[in-house]
């Protein structure tokens, strides 16, 4: 790489312009990254870091009445707390205090959980004969799967997501004409995220991060636990959820694909390479370096193309790299997590919606500066045929009667229910329609509705 000023010297246009996989942020703020072999070097450098909110927080008090600063000063304590605005060292000792949550061995445990909400939320889907994918199906699963690992309700989960979101607002704040306005409604979002937070703590899953929390088996203030619970809320929704869309239209797509789960390993891969669901990967200077002549400067803000580093070439250093879970010490906590739920999805959708297909050819995608992701995913599925016989011999065993047309008591009915579930046939709503084994067998047989 040829030696190249910083943006903010005199040198001439074209010498700060593209240089090998580098070009300056607007108003010498920084760089643009979207070199494969540039990228590993630069987010595996100690030297960087990420956006910490004092700074941030700092004006913002300045531009404040006297009686709003306090309340700065607990949103900033509150977010100094979150691992992924922490400096490199505090963010190692916040890692290693949820890695367990992620690892091999807590995946593999919570798979069945996986499993169980795949089925039920593709099963609905199925039974309505499909839809939009994403609001019937992405997002409820990742808003299922966060809610599970954290160990709140899924209702729970939606409240935090929104309310966090109203936090994370104040960190504009500054520019707007009534900044104090602004800091009153995120500190209330705030107080509310802490009841919530307090009332789920108490009655959680002992083997959820809450359910751990309240056993005393995370080694932190309580305070770090409480921000970064709220991390996780944030950081298992949108990128979750638009990794299942965007690698679902690669599936999709392929004829045969959902019975072959290498096949799917191999999409899902493609999905991520081509289309992250985050676009970029900030980082700042914390030092000033040098890396093949040119100077970055502390303070300077360093974007990381996804897809464009993602790109495979030639380059021996970056291999296969992927980036779209990061890279580097601040690389996502849950990437394996995240494999593990689209595998989960996609083999629901081959046992209940082997005939899923996409409606239409060109997907319809978000515009936003941040996510990349299908805004609409119109499918369409029929449930697979049920064989009637082992149903009915199934209902006919636990219910205790050979006579098939004979109308069930209010507890056989509760039986037949039960028997459907664990046939994973859906129930009808009305459970009072079906009298007889047989119209319970013609129920799950029929397309249902």
């Amino acid at each position: 790489m040829s030696r190249t000023h910083s943006p903010d010297t005199e040198a001439p246009a074209e010498t700060a312009a593209h240089v090998n996989g580098l070009s300056p942020l607007p108003q010498n703020m920084g760089w643009v990254v979207s070199s494969r072999p540039l990228a590993i070097r630069l987010l595996g450098d100690q030297r960087l870091g990420v956006m910490e909110p004092q700074p941030v927080m700092a004006h913002l008090a300045t531009r404040v009445p006297e009686e709003v600063r306090p309340l700065v000063e607990d949103l900033t304590s509150f977010a100094e707390r979150v691992m992924l605005q922490t400096g490199p060292a505090r963010h190692a000792e916040l890692r290693r205090a949820f890695g367990r949550f992620f690892d091999a061995d807590a995946t593999d445990a919570l798979t069945p959980a996986l499993r169980t909400a795949a089925r039920d939320i593709v099963r609905k889907f199925v039974d309505a004969g499909g839809g939009e994918f994403m609001t019937a199906v992405a997002f409820p699963y990742a808003v299922r799967t966060g809610a599970r690992l954290i160990g709140l309700t899924d209702e729970d989960y939606r409240r935090l997501h929104k309310l966090s979101q109203k936090v994370a607002l104040v960190a504009y704040a500054a520019r707007l004409d009534d900044p104090a306005e602004a800091i009153r409604t995120g500190h209330a979002s705030l107080a509310r995220i802490r009841e919530i937070i307090a009332a789920a703590r108490a009655t959680t899953p002992p083997d959820s991060v809450l359910g751990a929390w309240h056993a005393g088996a995370i080694d932190l203030p309580d305070e770090d636990v409480e921000a970064n619970v709220v991390m996780l809320v944030q950081a298992s929704l949108e990128t979750v959820a638009g990794m299942l869309g965007n690698a679902a239209v690669q599936v999709l797509r392929m004829p045969r694909a959902l019975a072959d789960p290498k096949r799917q390993d191999d999409l899902l891969d493609d999905a991520l390479r081509e289309e992250p669901p985050l676009k970029t990967l900030e980082r700042v200077v914390r030092e000033p370096f040098e890396i093949d002549g040119h100077e970055f400067r502390a303070g300077q803000v360093i974007s990381v193309k996804v897809s464009e580093v993602n790109r495979l070439d030639k380059d021996p250093m970056a291999g296969r790299a992927l980036f779209s879970f990061g890279w580097g010490a601040y690389r996502c906590l849950g990437a394996r997590l995240a494999r593990s739920q689209a595998a989960e999805l996609f083999r629901a959708l081959h046992d209940l919606a082997s005939s899923i297909q996409l409606i239409e050819e060109n997907v319809e995608r978000v515009r936003h500066i941040r996510f990349d992701m299908p805004r609409r995913l119109q499918v369409a599925c029929a449930p697979p045929e049920v064989d009637g016989t082992p149903l009915t011999r199934a209902l006919t065993e636990a219910i205790e009667e050979d006579d098939i047309d004979r109308p069930l008591t209010s507890l056989e009915r509760e039986i037949a229910i039960v028997v459907l579930q664990e046939n994973e046939v859906a129930v009808p709503d009305d459970v009072q329609a079906p009298t007889t084994i047989r119209e319970w067998v013609t129920w799950a047989t029929s397309a249902r509705g």
